[in-house]
């Protein structure tokens, strides 16, 4: 880690072995690093949740972080950028130690010292203007974007867009810049003193990734990766009813159920429709990955969704159960495509869609053929699994709504799966849909809260219920797809279906703040992920000739026949020989 200027001290409040005290102030000097904004994580006895928390500017250079109750067993911390995380944008661990009255940690020599009053010792820092741009450096953008720039304390900025490095002599900053390409922004002050500071300022114009179909085409979207389509075998699925609720029912060992070999679908986080209206939006019900199994008896799921964004304090590391899925009293989806020569959109016989008593929001026209609908609190309502009558369309009679009596069969538990790695989101999380259709500017977002923040579901379905068996599963496969919902509508969907964020950034009607996703009209068409069979169902049934010379069928990843393919990885098949190639 490279060597920071860092001016830190702490007061001393007990001769042997010194501890923090509440109201204790502790400063950092940015004049090395020059974040844009400055944070502090420590650990010990209370802690922050990583990344750790925003501490204040004071003056210049110098950042400081008041602790609101400190006591003896804190045993270390470390100063970081405020947002970005990585071993770059952070300094070593400062712990305690008693010198010569003082606590101070000096990695590569004495960073500095504070007086036991708080009053700064070292020597301090040219007194500099420092320029703030909004939007703060990092920021990327689809067409365009306008930066603003400020100059604290108030003196001309010079500037260069080139990359060079800027004079008394450059351009004097008048009015917000325009880049509609990516540029490098780099700014000059000078004091009234001649005390000069030069800064760099990076925004990077997104490159947008072809969509196939009209569907998502970006690397971190998954529909049965490496051929996965679940496992043929018993899942230790047991639920039991929560003491001290009347709603939860806990998935017991869920968590350890489920491994990489039986997921069959992996999307990313923060691609719900209210991500991009603001971290106001609560719960997060943004599902990540689905995992199958299956034996004789039952079809096994597991869907984990991600706690990875906001929450009603905006900050999306709160402790408060309230903001769990399981909390809210919601809906939670699942289309099947359990036959392939029956379909139906989920309408009822009246006209209006099972979830929704006041019109057709969600519309399936991807061969689902069967949907389960049930409540985000386990062992609330009446789940129920709905299927067409000879018209096409459903009711809440039987036989086709059936139900499952009293005995748990689904539950909730809180946490991540140990097999999940990485949760690929928007680091920069610039509440733009289009970043959807982009590589640029996915990052792994696993460390931004603990791993016991997220929400897992269980389903134990009994293939009677559904009315399949376990061969016809080995033979032909059945689909399944998790439909999020908050409000009227769908606001996303695993495997992702980019019905859901076509009006992502309009207003809803009842409430600007938030989306238009929950009301609008959702035509789904991405298929399912596969379970057992096949997992490429759409090469399923293509005649071709045999032999090498027959011309080549291309598919996409997800089994969809492509006419003229561009660039990139697909499916070829020629006559009776199947392949995966690059073009």
């Amino acid at each position: 880690m490279k060597t920071r200027l860092l001016y830190v001290l702490l007061a001393l409040i007990v001769s042997v072995f010194p501890a923090l005290a509440e109201g204790f102030t502790i400063y950092y000097d940015n004049s090395a690093t020059q974040w844009e904004s400055v944070g502090i994580h420590y650990w010990g006895g209370p802690q922050t949740d990583w990344p750790g928390v925003e501490i204040d500017h004071v003056e210049g250079d110098i950042w400081a972080y008041t602790f609101p109750s400190t006591p003896a067993s804190v045993s270390g911390f470390l100063f970081k950028h405020a947002i970005l995380t990585g071993d770059s944008y952070q300094t070593a661990d400062f712990s305690k130690a008693p010198v010569n009255g003082h606590l101070y940690k000096g990695a590569g020599g004495e960073k500095g010292k504070l007086t036991d009053e708080g009053v700064y010792s070292g020597s301090p820092a040219p007194k500099t203007s420092t320029v703030t741009a909004t939007p703060k450096t990092g920021a990327r953008f689809s067409e365009e974007i306008t930066v603003s720039l400020t100059a604290s304390p108030a003196v001309p900025i010079h500037y260069t867009t080139d990359g060079s490095e800027p004079t008394a002599s450059s351009a004097v900053y008048s009015a917000p810049l325009t880049f509609r390409t990516t540029t490098t922004l780099r700014t000059l002050t000078i004091t009234d003193e001649g005390v000069e500071k030069s800064q760099t300022f990076v925004y990077t114009k997104r490159e947008t990734i072809a969509a196939v179909d009209g569907r998502l085409n970006t690397e971190y979207y998954h529909v049965n990766p490496d051929g996965k389509t679940g496992s043929n075998r018993t899942v230790n699925a047991k639920f039991t009813k929560h003491p001290n609720t009347n709603y939860q029912c806990v998935a017991d060992n869920a968590l350890s159920n489920w491994t990489d070999d039986d997921l069959i679908c992996q999307g990313v986080a923060r691609d719900i429709a209210s991500a991009f209206r603001g971290k106001h939006e609560y719960p997060v019900i943004d599902s990540y990955a689905i995992y199958a199994a299956y034996d004789a008896d039952n079809l096994y799921l597991g869907v984990q969704y991600v706690y990875a964004v906001w929450d009603a304090g905006g900050d999306g590391k709160s402790d408060n159960d309230r903001h769990r899925p399981w909390m809210m009293d919601g809906r939670i989806m699942l289309a099947f495509d359990l036959w392939a020569d029956k379909e139906f959109e989920g309408v009822l016989t009246n006209g209006n869609t099972i979830w929704d008593a006041d019109g057709q929001y969600n519309l399936m026209r991807n061969g689902t053929d069967c949907i389960w609908l049930g409540n985000t609190k386990p062992t609330v309502g009446t789940p129920g699994l709905f299927f067409p009558d000879a018209n096409g369309t459903t009711s809440y009679d039987a036989p086709y709504c059936v139900s499952f009596g009293s005995e748990p069969f689904y539950g909730v538990a809180n946490g991540l799966l140990p097999c999940i790695e990485h949760i690929w989101g928007q680091g920069d999380f610039g509440y733009d849909p289009e970043e959807l259709r982009t590589n640029d500017g996915f990052t792994d977002l696993i460390g931004e809260v603990a791993r016991d923040k997220h929400t897992f579901y269980e389903w134990k379905f009994p293939l009677s219920k559904l009315g399949i068996t376990e061969q016809h599963i080995k033979d032909n496969g059945i689909g399944v797809m998790v439909i999020d919902t908050y409000g009227q509508g769908a606001i996303g969907s695993t495997p992702y279906d980019p019905t859901v964020f076509d009006n992502a950034a309009t207003s809803y009607s009842k409430d600007p703040s938030t989306s238009a996703e929950k009301e609008d009209t959702d035509i789904f068409t991405y298929k399912h992920a596969r379970i057992g069979g096949k997992a490429s169902s759409g090469i399923e049934g293509v005649t071709a000739a045999d032999g090498n010379e027959a011309a080549p069928v291309y598919y996409n990843l997800q089994g969809v026949e492509v006419a003229n393919p561009t660039s990139g990885l697909y499916i070829e098949r020629r006559g009776n020989k199947v392949s995966k190639v690059i073009l």
